[in-house]
């Protein structure tokens, strides 16, 4: 992998990004579970459940 590819990757995974969510026709439980996943950053590579409870 070369220096740049991984530096566009690292670049990818600490960004911060705006999601637009429809909600149209979609149950409210699915839609909830869905912004809090995004909400909590759960949905990035580098999420690891125990190092989200130290900042608590």
């Amino acid at each position: 992998m070369s220096s740049f590819s991984r530096s566009a990757q690292q670049w990818a995974t600490f960004a911060r990004s705006w999601f637009l969510i429809d909600a149209r026709m979609q149950p409210p439980g699915k839609i909830a579970v869905m912004c809090s996943v995004r909400l909590q950053g759960k949905h990035k590579p580098i999420y690891h459940s125990l190092t989200v409870d130290l900042y608590r």
